[in-house]
């Protein structure tokens, strides 16, 4: 009985559910938006396949878990790491716009990296800086997606 009563405690069961719900959310606020075609992308459609996927992964989490195959963890042992990298999303918002997408993003990186235990070497953080910047160029030159220039408009100006 105790076993049976495992699967509605575990960790994987809490996760399974509240990231089910954002990819229901996803899903719901990339339709509100339009999603459009795969040949003519509108502003929802990459929003609706994270929603998608997303949602999709959740379920076969929770699934997982009622049939016994999960890890079995414990939900909320370890709180610390999650909350900082929200942080790091949240601070991550507010500076892009005033230090712009390649400065923004290598430090959300950094932060993030450390947060899973990864030391930074000279050889980490340019390789943060190099593929923030060669992101930027992707999005903003090659796809026409305009993306917040910050600080180093100098450098990526037109």
């Amino acid at each position: 009985m105790a076993e049976a009563r495992r699967g509605l405690k575990s960790g994987d069961l809490v996760a399974g559910g509240f990231f089910l719900l954002l990819g229901v959310g996803a899903i719901a606020g990339a339709i509100r938006l339009e999603i459009g075609t795969p040949s003519e992308p509108q502003p929802g459609f990459f929003p609706f396949l994270g929603g998608l996927g997303l949602t999709i992964l959740s379920a076969l989490l929770i699934f997982q878990d009622f049939r016994g195959r999960s890890s079995g963890g414990e939900p909320f042992v370890e709180t610390r790491r999650p909350v900082l990298a929200i942080l790091g999303f949240v601070a991550f918002v507010a500076l892009l716009d005033p230090l712009g997408y390649v400065l923004a993003t290598a430090l959300l990186a950094a932060v993030l990296l450390l947060i899973l235990g990864v030391r930074l070497g000279w050889g980490s953080i340019l390789t943060v800086v190099v593929l923030a910047a060669g992101s930027y160029l992707l999005f903003d030159r090659v796809l026409d997606v305009p993306l917040p220039e910050g600080i180093l408009g100098a450098v990526f100006g037109p």
